[in-house]
């Protein structure tokens, strides 16, 4: 059930949007990415998850994806000009223990991945579920709404456009239970 704190027009965007994936814990080996350096390396815990829509989740083209909590809130929202598998991809692993190549590619997302293990260490109830609007859904969804939000689906011709802009626009209204784990693009920080 979404959170009644939410903006009546996000709501109706994750009500609309496509399941594609559902996270359900985290644990087992410790692993780093593939890289040679950065942030992004790690050591991360895998990924207990459940793929729910292949074909949404392999899709090309511009989307906006909504990252929502079992509580009902909005953790994260998020765009790809790619679509949804260049975001939430599966990379290869090697184990911090040894160093070895893990036999199965990990679930990540750069910006989400430390969120959903702190949660997970907080709460290991916690669930989250990945949801995605492509361009051409996304519009149709605005066309919809009765809130000036709807004036984005002018746009419709550039699908970058439109999922930027929503994006920007939840961003803008971030909270405690709407975008806190947006921390590059929100205008002020969750209470």
């Amino acid at each position: 059930m979404l959170s009644s704190s939410l903006p009546e027009p996000v709501r109706h965007l994750i009500a609309a949007a496509t399941p594609v994936l559902r996270i359900h814990g985290v644990g087992g080996v410790a692993w780093t990415r593939n890289v040679a350096k950065g942030s992004r390396i790690g050591p991360w815990r895998q990924g207990r998850f459940d793929v729910l829509d292949e074909a949404a989740w392999t899709r090309g083209g511009a989307c906006l994806y909504l990252v929502t909590a079992q509580d009902g809130g909005l953790r994260y929202v998020g765009i790809s000009r790619n679509g949804l598998k260049h975001r939430w991809r599966t990379s290869p692993a090697r184990s911090v223990a040894d160093g070895t190549l893990l036999p199965e590619r990990q679930l990540f997302h750069s910006q989400c991945w430390k969120h959903v293990e702190a949660e997970f260490a907080a709460d290991a109830g916690a669930r989250f579920e990945v949801r995605c609007l492509d361009a051409a859904a996304l519009v149709q969804v605005l066309r919809g709404l009765d809130d000036p939000i709807r004036a984005l689906a002018t746009l419709a011709d550039d699908g970058e456009t439109v999922v930027m802009a929503v994006e920007r626009w939840i961003c803008n209204r971030a909270s405690a239970n709407l975008a806190r784990w947006n921390v590059a693009m929100t205008a002020r920080r969750a209470a």
